[in-house]
C-alpha cells in the first residue's frame, strides 16, 4: 500500500520535474528577449541601408539591405520557434503541477465528467463523476473521444477475463512511458486551446460526392491549359482578347461551383490543426516499442490513420486558404484551384471516409490508456489484481483510492458465494458507507485493467450494482423512496439473470417507517440470498442480524464500532465480525446541544 513516505517520494518526483521545466522556461524567456532585440536591430539596419541607397544610389547599400532582410526573416522564424517551445514547456509544467495537485487531493485542470453521470444509476453512489471524482482523478483526456471511452470504461467495465488481462498489459506498458504520455497530453492541450480550434467529428452518414461527372475531370485539365496558352499568346502578341475570353470562362466555371464548394467547405474547413495533431500523435505511437494485442491492434490502425489524417489536414488548410482573395482569383484563373481541391477531397473520401470513425477511436483509446497508465505510475504501491475462477473477492489491506494515504484505513475482505450476503451494522460515521464505496471503486478499477488500492486482490470479474445514495427527482416527479425502489428493482432484475454480481446496498428503505423498513429489508435479504451474487448490505437495524442464524449460513454479520473516551467520539474504521453494540446518535445530539443531557 502507498504510505505517506512513498507518497512523498512521488511528490518529490514531480517537484523535480517542475524545477527542471521552470529552469528551461526561464532560459528560453531570456533567449527570446535577446532575439527580440536582434530582430529590432536587424530591422533598423535594413531601414538604414535602404535610406542609404535612396540617398546615395550606391548599390552596395541595396545588396546589404537585402542581406539584412534575409537575416530578419531568419530571426523572425527562429523567434517564433522559441515562442512555440516556451509555450510547450509551459503546458508541460502545468500538467506536472496538476499531477502534484492531484497527489495532494486538490482540484484537476481536466474535465470532471459530470456530463456522464446521468448514464449510470449508481454513478453518484461511488463518486464516479464530478469534482474530485474517480473520473477526474483518472482523466488526462482532451478529446471528446478519450473522455467518452474513459467514462465508458467505468460505466460498463469488461467482465471477460481475457479482455481484462489485455487491458492490464496495455496499461502496465503505458505506466512506464511517462515522457510519451506527457508529450501526447501537451500536444492535444495546445491544439485544443487555440482560439480557432475545432474538434473533428467524422460523419457516420454516407459520404456525399458532388464532382463525379466526367466533364469535371476534363475541365480540371483543359481550362488551366487554355488559360495558360492564351496567357503565353498575350505575352507573344500583346493581344489579350483570347486571355480575357478563356479567363472569363475559367472564372465563370469556378463561380458556378460556389454552392458545391460551400457544402464541402462546411465538412472540412477549419479542422487542419486538429487533424495534424491527431496524425502526428498516431505517428509517434508507431515509433514506440510496445507489446500485447491491444496496442498492436491500435498500431495496425495508426499506420494508415496517421498518413490519412495528415493528408486530410493539408486538404483542410487548402480549403481555409480559399478565404485569401488573391489566391482564390489567381488559383482559379490558372489552376482551377476549387475544382482541383474538391476532387482531391472527394478522392480522399472514397479511400478513407468509412475508416475515419475507427481512427478517432484509436486517438480516444490512446488517451484512455494514458489516463490509466499515469494513475498506475502515480501509485506504484497499488497492486495489479489477480483473476480467479472462484466466485469470490479477496483483498488484503483494501483502501479507498480517493482518500489521502495518511487518513485512509485499510481493511481485509473475503467475499465468497457462501456466505453470500454480508450484513454490516454500525453507528453513524463509523465507516460503513465508505467501506461499501471502497469495494465498488476498486472492483471497477480492477475490471478496467488498472491497479487497485490494496496489498493484494483476487477476484472473479462481475458487474457492480449499487444503491447507496438517493435523492428526490423534480424532473420525474418522484420521491427519494420511489427512486430507491426503482433502483432496487433494476438491481434485482439484473441479478435474477444468474450472472455473478456484486451488489452494494446502504440503509435501504430509509424513506419509510421503522417497522415497515424492517419488514421490507428482511424480505429483501431473503430474496437476495437466493441469487448468484455477492451482497454487502449496511444497516442501522440490529434486528436484521438474526438472519445469520435463520438463513442457514447464507448471511454473515460484520460491523464497524465507535467509542466515547474522555468526552470524545472515536472511530477506528476497522471492520470486524459480529454485530455493532455501540451507538452515538443520542450522545452527538447532547454534545451539540440539540437535546439536553
Amino acid at each position: 500500500m502507498q504510505n505517506p513516505a512513498k507518497l512523498k517520494d512521488m511528490k518529490a518526483f514531480y517537484v523535480e520535474r517542475l524545477h527542471r521545466l521552470n529552469e528551461q522556461i526561464i532560459k528560453l524567456h531570456q533567449k527570446i528577449q535577446i532575439f527580440s532585440w536582434l530582430r529590432l536591430s536587424s530591422f533598423g539596419l535594413m531601414v538604414g541601408l535602404v535610406y542609404g541607397f535612396a540617398s546615395t544610389g550606391n548599390t552596395i547599400f541595396l545588396v546589404v539591405s537585402a542581406m539584412a532582410l534575409i537575416l530578419l526573416i531568419l530571426l523572425v522564424v527562429y523567434h517564433q520557434k522559441l515562442y512555440n517551445r516556451r509555450e510547450k514547456l509551459s503546458v508541460m509544467a502545468e500538467i506536472n503541477q496538476n499531477e502534484l495537485s492531484l497527489l495532494n487531493r486538490e482540484s484537476s485542470i481536466f474535465d470532471d465528467g459530470m456530463f456522464f453521470a446521468a448514464r449510470l444509476p449508481f454513478a453518484d453512489d461511488l463518486d464516479l463523476f464530478g469534482p474530485h471524482s474517480l473520473f477526474q482523478t483518472l482523466n488526462r483526456c482532451s478529446t471528446s473521444y478519450g473522455k467518452e471511452l474513459l467514462a465508458e470504461s467505468l460505466i460498463s467495465t469488461p467482465t471477460k477475463a481475457s479482455r481484462i488481462l489485455k487491458l492490464q498489459e496495455a496499461i502496465a506498458q503505458m505506466a512506464k512511458k511517462l515522457d510519451f504520455n506527457q508529450e501526447t497530453i501537451v500536444s492535444l492541450m495546445l491544439a485544443y486551446r487555440k482560439k480557432d480550434h475545432k474538434e473533428f467529428v467524422p460523419s457516420e452518414d454516407d459520404a456525399i460526392y458532388l464532382f463525379t461527372k466526367p466533364f469535371y475531370k476534363i475541365a480540371k485539365i483543359l481550362l488551366p491549359l487554355l488559360v495558360a496558352f492564351s496567357f503565353v499568346h498575350y505575352l507573344i502578341t500583346a493581344n489579350f482578347a483570347l486571355f480575357i475570353l478563356n479567363g472569363s470562362v475559367a472564372f465563370l466555371f469556378a463561380f458556378a461551383q460556389a454552392r458545391k464548394m460551400s457544402l464541402l467547405s462546411e465538412e472540412i474547413s477549419g479542422y487542419g490543426q486538429a487533424l495534424k495533431t491527431y496524425g502526428k500523435l498516431l505517428d509517434s505511437l508507431l515509433k514506440e516499442e510496445t507489446q500485447g494485442e491491444v496496442l498492436a491492434e491500435m498500431k495496425s490502425v495508426a499506420a494508415e490513420a496517421s498518413a490519412g489524417m495528415l493528408e486530410l489536414s493539408k486538404i483542410s488548410e487548402w480549403f481555409d486558404r480559399r478565404a485569401n482573395i488573391l489566391l482564390y482569383a489567381l488559383g482559379n484563373l490558372f489552376m482551377m484551384y476549387d475544382l482541383q481541391l474538391a476532387m482531391r477531397y472527394e478522392q480522399w473520401k472514397r479511400k478513407y471516409h468509412t475508416q475515419m470513425p475507427d481512427w478517432m477511436l484509436v486517438v480516444g483509446r490512446l488517451e484512455m490508456l494514458i489516463s490509466y497508465g499515469i494513475f498506475n505510475h502515480n501509485h506504484p504501491e497499488f497492486v495489479k489484481p489477480e483473476l480467479t475462477q472462484e466466485q469470490e473477492l479477496f483483498a488484503q489491506a483494501l483502501g479507498h483510492p480517493l482518500i489521502d494515504s495518511d487518513k485512509r484505513i485499510n481493511n481485509d475482505v473475503h467475499l465468497h458465494i457462501d456466505r453470500r450476503l454480508v450484513l454490516v451494522t454500525g453507528s453513524n460515521m463509523s465507516g460503513k458507507s465508505t467501506w461499501l464505496r471502497t469495494l465498488g471503486v476498486n472492483l471497477l478499477l480492477a475490471q478496467a485493467g488498472a491497479s487497485v488500492c490494496a496489498e493484494s486482490l483476487r477476484w472473479k470479474p462481475m458487474p457492480v450494482l449499487s444503491s447507496l445514495r438517493q435523492s428526490d427527482s423534480l424532473h420525474e416527479n418522484t420521491s427519494l423512496f420511489m427512486n430507491e425502489l426503482k433502483q432496487l428493482k433494476a438491481i434485482l432484475d439484473q441479478a435474477a439473470g444468474g450472472e455473478l454480481c456484486m451488489i452494494l446496498l446502504d440503509e435501504v428503505l430509509r424513506g419509510t417507517n421503522s417497522e415497515d423498513k424492517y419488514t421490507g429489508s428482511h424480505a429483501l435479504i431473503q430474496r437476495l440470498v437466493n441469487y448468484n451474487s455477492l451482497v454487502v448490505m449496511a444497516s442501522h437495524d440490529l434486528k436484521l442480524s438474526v438472519l445469520e442464524e435463520e438463513l442457514n449460513g447464507k448471511v454473515v454479520n460484520y460491523c464497524f464500532e465507535s467509542r466515547i473516551e474522555n468526552g470524545q467520539l472515536l472511530f477506528d474504521y476497522t471492520i470486524r465480525k459480529g454485530v455493532a453494540v455501540n451507538r452515538n446518535a443520542t450522545w452527538l445530539m447532547q454534545d451539540m446541544g440539540i437535546i439536553k443531557k
